[in-house]
């Protein structure tokens, strides 16, 4: 990406910030926030928060150790590394994490890029697969907006259409090979070489999710995760003094996934807002609330992740 791809990709995303923010907190005072805020619960509540917060990144970097593949197995402290760098990454500059988090397995342990970038777009599948079983058992007991349903129907649109591109992948490797190289074969032959050189190394990326158990429990690790996640939801809802019960803290959770594929603000800020909002007010949850929940969310779950991912930056692209 160019230096005005990013300048355009940076100013869409403070727009889309700007304008969400502008949409939660019309007719509501950031002062009410500010009081609700000022007579929370900062011992208990918070503390769940942050273990939530904790778990989460435990689990992401033990699924992907299981989708990076065993030979040889890498261990999970540098994965923690470059998973944490990642997520700060991604909260400042939406999806140049990944990139960093490929890198830093290939300066330090010389894994290709492009297959570590494999297993990458292979966890987003298993994420959004986990959202959608989640989302779905809490839709069962609760009523939820049109608004909501619409960004779920999004979600299961863009779980199937990867998964759909990880199934060719894994049935028909040789296929995706030879069409790729009829396709290339128009390029220079230096050039086509190289990017051939990629595919293949992407496709055995894939190779780890090919095993029925691998795949069982990499899904298992992706629940987990989002478990967590919706942990840290009801916690930060604690801290300003109400209870979503456990289906809205996960209807939460898909708001936040849902609006975290849009171009993003640095720190999410607005996209967290509004999933908040267009989830919890509907259920009957004030609006002051719901907004003050979603500033604890980015207070004891957005800025620990980038502090801590900003300081193990360097680290994880060292060159081991």
């Amino acid at each position: 990406m160019g230096r005005w791809s990013r300048v355009v990709a940076a100013l869409i995303g403070l727009g889309v910030g700007a304008a969400f923010l502008a949409y939660a907190f019309r007719g509501t005072p950031p002062q009410a926030v500010w009081d609700v805020l000022r007579a929370g619960r900062w011992g208990l509540p918070a503390l769940v928060v942050l273990v939530g917060t904790a778990l989460f990144v435990y689990a992401k970097a033990a699924r992907w150790r299981l989708l990076l593949g065993a030979a040889p197995r890498l261990p999970v402290w540098p994965l923690l590394r470059a998973v944490l760098s990642g997520l700060a990454l991604n909260a400042c500059v939406p999806h140049a994490g990944e990139f960093v988090r490929a890198f830093s397995l290939q300066r330090a342990y010389g894994r290709a890029a492009t297959a570590v970038l494999s297993s990458i777009v292979a966890e987003r599948v298993f994420d959004l697969f986990g959202v959608l079983i989640l989302g779905s058992a809490a839709l069962a007991f609760v009523r939820v907006s049109a608004e909501l349903a619409a960004a779920f129907r999004l979600l299961a649109v863009v779980a199937a259409v990867l998964a759909a591109g990880v199934v060719v992948a894994l049935a028909a490797p040789r296929l995706v090979r030879r069409l790729a190289a009829a396709v290339l074969r128009l390029l220079p032959e230096r050039m086509g070489g190289w990017l051939l050189r990629q595919i293949d190394e992407a496709l055995a990326g894939f190779e780890p999710v090919r095993s029925p158990s691998t795949s069982i429990r990499v899904l298992a690790w992706s629940l987990a995760q989002w478990l967590a996640v919706a942990l840290s939801v009801w916690g930060c809802a604690a801290v300003v003094g109400f209870d979503p019960g456990p289906a809205a803290a996960l209807l939460v959770v898909v708001g936040i996934v849902v609006a975290f594929l849009l171009p993003n603000a640095p720190g999410y800020a607005g996209s967290v807002q509004v999933a908040f909002l267009a989830t919890l007010k509907p259920l009957g949850i004030a609006t002051d609330l719901a907004l003050g929940a979603s500033v604890v969310y980015q207070l004891l779950m957005v800025l620990p992740l980038v502090i801590l991912g900003l300081a193990f930056l360097r680290p994880s692209l060292a060159r081991r």
